[in-house]
């Protein structure tokens, strides 16, 4: 064994580790300057780069180096990051990973135009991610609406699939034809309660939609419309007599 050649060795593996730990500090430091993060989005080191994708002072022109980077988990953060760029958001939303489009979908600074072509997506999660981000227009809510509500007429709805309809029930800005066609979902494993949960707590539900989901058999359903800040008097006059104590005094304290 050559013992010269172990401290050598040794050394240069040491000074490796004490870069990779100062360099993922400094990615990871709160008030670490742009042109620092400018330097690090360049650096080997994974971990490194992936900080800078998702820090807030990063400067757009190395989140837009980023946008080419061979690793997914850094796409996948720098496609959440709130401070990404419209152009690199709009490159990443043709990404082949889904994770990495989903995260797109999910961003408030996403352009309306790319928003509208991801709802064709067919990864579930995107769809999810797009209903619940504040931007969305109501003609894409619409739009995978009629796509969800199509699939539980044929068939039992995924877990995901149920979310994306849970999304879009509370949605202020969905129009109230979807809100009704989704309290028309009976049936019992497509998670029909819930979902009417979803348009009873939407503060842009319809007066006479409230009024159909006051007679809801289910005790949360019926509880929710009698908190819904939009809930008119008669509906509120309905629930003053319900079964339920609860919802007889939360319904009877708003008249």
């Amino acid at each position: 064994m050559n013992t010269a050649a172990t401290p050598y060795g040794f050394d240069l593996q040491s000074e490796s580790i004490h870069d990779k730990i100062a360099s993922r500090n400094l990615a990871n430091g709160s008030d670490t300057d742009a042109d620092m993060l400018e330097q690090l989005a360049n650096h080997q080191d994974f971990y490194v780069r992936r900080a800078v994708a998702t820090h807030f002072n990063t400067p757009v022109t190395a989140l837009a180096k980023l946008g080419n980077d061979v690793e997914e988990q850094i796409r996948f953060y720098l496609a959440a990051n709130p401070n990404t760029p419209v152009e690199v958001l709009e490159k990443l939303a043709f990404n082949e990973s889904d994770d990495v489009r989903s995260q797109v979908a999910g961003n408030a600074n996403t352009s309306v135009k790319v928003l509208e072509e991801l709802t064709a997506d067919s990864y579930v999660e995107t769809l999810r991610q797009l209903v619940e981000n504040p931007m969305i227009p109501a003609n894409c809510l619409q739009k995978i609406a009629n796509k969800m509500l199509d699939i539980a007429e044929k068939t039992v709805l995924s877990s995901l699939e149920a979310a994306v309809l849970r999304g879009i029930s509370v949605n202020a800005k969905t129009p109230a034809e979807i809100l009704e066609k989704i309290c028309a979902i009976k049936n019992q494993n497509n998670y029909y309660w819930l979902l009417s949960l979803g348009v009873a707590q939407n503060p842009q539900t319809p007066d006479y939609l409230l009024g159909k989901l006051a007679n809801h058999d289910d005790y949360d359903v019926r509880l929710a419309v009698a908190k819904n800040s939009n809930t008119p008097s008669f509906v509120l006059e309905k629930l003053a007599a319900d079964k339920e104590y609860s919802i007889r005094q939360t319904a009877t304290n708003k008249i």
